[in-house]
């Protein structure tokens, strides 16, 4: 009987490697904006889940000192112990300050009034009186703000609200990524005179869409 000796393994052709290099690519190009798309909407479920407990913490501090907390602004620059730090202490209405995700990474090394970019910020009537006409005085009302996922601060005189202030509402219909806040707004917000979407200062109607 004659044996033949066993056949030598066949190793891959190159341009058989060439074909699964091909297909991984295509399929990766397929999954990863899916994949990424999934990402921005989770974070904005997540920042709207975070924005309710903050609105209902802006409430009880409301109750306990018969005016929401002074604006907080998201330039750390302008670093004062305002806005959401307030619902920190003394009365813990809140236990920390909750990050944006859509914001800058958080440096544990630095105080958290020079992290306040890594946070959502506040735009609070409390401290606004309506220079125009003093009869209307202040109006007690706050947005609270996620600069979304163009991760680009589009809102217009914040320090204002509610007067002369104007938001670019995050809408995914625009694209995921596409510019805008994702906001909150509590209180007397439709008092003011402000705006959405570049829409002329005071003319906005109730029948927008506003975010809650």
């Amino acid at each position: 009987m004659i044996t033949r000796p066993a056949a030598a393994p066949r190793a891959f052709t190159l341009i058989e490697l060439l074909v699964v290099v091909a297909v991984i690519a295509i399929l990766a190009a397929i999954a990863i904006p899916n994949f990424l798309e999934a990402q921005v909407r989770a974070k904005v479920s997540r920042v709207k889940s975070d924005q309710r407990v903050l609105a209902a913490a802006m409430e009880a501090y409301a109750v306990h000192h018969g005016v929401y907390p002074p604006d907080q602004d998201n330039n750390i620059q302008h670093q004062t112990e305002r806005g959401f730090l307030l619902l920190t202490t003394p009365i813990a209405f809140i236990t920390s300050l909750y990050r944006d995700p859509f914001s800058p990474p958080f440096d544990p090394a630095m105080a958290d009034a020079m992290n306040i970019a890594a946070h959502y910020y506040m735009a609070s009537g409390s401290d606004n009186e309506r220079e125009n006409d003093p009869a209307i005085g202040t109006v007690n009302a706050f947005a609270i703000i996620s600069i979304g996922p163009n991760q680009r601060d589009d809102a217009q005189g914040t320090d204002s609200f509610p007067f002369l202030t104007n938001f670019d509402v995050y809408d995914p219909t625009n694209g995921s990524t596409s510019r805008g806040e994702v906001l909150r707004f509590g209180g007397n917000y439709r008092s003011g005179t402000w705006t959405l979407n570049d829409l002329p200062y005071g003319l906005w109607s109730v029948t927008d869409v506003m975010p809650q």
